[in-house]
């Protein structure tokens, strides 16, 4: 078992614990396959809203984002891209419950813990990572549906104002738990993934969890998820970094005796990257932050080989950017899993690295009862 200082100190190791190749794996899985099936999505909503795919393609090539108040859908068109949205996100919840179980069987000593097992935990208590947040957000609705009824009963004449008036304490209570509910949602979509992956927690053990956290320790949250965010970023600019340069090393080798065909194929690669003014970013700006990336290239036809080449060339380089996002993902769940068996731990005085873990063995018997059945 790892020995930790159950302090901020612990924090400092998610860049470390998040350099794992089966950890990376688990969220770059995710993350790929959620981008294919957002991309299909977004796909049909353009396409619905009577978009040519030439023009999509021209304007967002593989990945369209459509902006809220700058791109023009209708409800419809908007309602599919939501559906893209919620399955990608329902995988990176997934991934990130996977992940979480991993780093907590290597905190408890266990390095040879198997991806396997942990996408088994994760196909059994993702739902709690996600409901949870889900049912803090109904709510949140139905408060506000509730404000707008009271709203309504206000416009009736000389009858309104009393009964407002009336009840403008409970009114000022209601808006305030609403508010209450907004800060426990937000944190929930950070902490659900933690708390499943850590123990056998259902939707309402969850929201109890993260409820008390919220309570006990509001500050070691906002501080300590601060700290945790800015390790995983610097991690991942210095992944950026290396990537980066070695892309250029690549491209230097290569061209020593081969500079027509291949640099061909390096501009090309580029072409496939998504277009800055999709983005709403200006080049200048774009060229500061990453000109390597959000360099504009131009699609140059050449024979067979090298028009193939050149798209492979481009998938290599979205591959090469969901990477670096996926080290940042990777290290910052680590880091929500240290924190968060420290703050149980000074919470409640419970070590959850010392807990014995049998889901695992509850699992195995289902399954073989399932294989004896067939």
């Amino acid at each position: 078992m790892i020995k930790l200082h159950y302090n901020y100190k612990d924090l400092f190791r998610c860049t470390r614990l998040g350099l794992s190749i089966k950890k990376m794996f688990v969220m770059l899985s995710a993350i790929t396959l959620g981008a294919f099936a957002y991309t299909i999505f977004t796909y049909i909503a353009f396409i619905a809203n009577g978009t040519p795919i030439k023009t999509i393609w021209e304007t967002y090539k593989f990945i369209p984002v459509p902006v809220i108040g700058i791109t023009t859908l209708t409800w419809y068109s908007w309602l599919i891209w939501i559906v893209g949205v919620v399955f990608y996100f329902i995988l990176f919840i997934y991934a990130q419950t996977a992940v979480t179980k991993i780093t907590f069987e290597q905190l408890k000593g266990n390095e040879f813990y198997e991806m396997k097992e942990s996408l088994k935990y994760a196909a059994k208590f993702w739902k709690s990572s996600f409901l949870a947040p889900l049912t803090l957000l109904i709510l949140i609705v139905f408060m506000f549906i509730g404000a707008f009824i009271f709203g309504l009963i206000g416009r009736i004449p000389y009858f309104g104002p009393l009964f407002i008036i009336l009840l403008i304490v409970p009114i000022i209570f209601g808006a305030v738990f609403t508010v209450y509910l907004i800060i426990i949602f937000f944190v929930s979509l950070f902490i659900s993934p933690a708390v499943a992956g850590t123990s056998k927690s259902d939707t309402f053990d969850t929201l109890f969890e993260i409820f008390s956290l919220v309570w006990d320790h509001p500050w070691r949250l906002v501080v300590w998820g601060g700290l945790v965010g800015a390790m995983s970023t610097l991690g991942g600019v210095i992944l950026g970094i290396i990537l980066k340069y070695s892309f250029e090393l690549t491209r230097w080798a290569l061209s020593v005796w081969n500079n027509g065909s291949w640099l061909k194929i390096w501009s090309n690669g580029f072409y496939f990257l998504p277009p800055v003014p999709a983005y709403q970013i200006t080049e200048k700006i774009a060229s500061y932050i990453a000109p390597f990336l959000f360099s504009l290239h131009n699609f140059a036809p050449g024979n067979w080989a090298i028009n193939l080449s050149s798209f492979l060339f481009g998938i290599l380089l979205y591959i090469a950017g969901f990477t670096v996002i996926s080290y940042i993902l990777v290290c910052w769940t680590a880091g929500l899993t240290i924190m968060y068996v420290n703050l149980v731990k000074m919470k409640d005085d419970v070590n959850l690295l010392e807990e014995k873990d049998e889901e695992f063995d509850e699992i195995e018997e289902d399954e073989n009862k399932e294989e004896k059945k067939e």
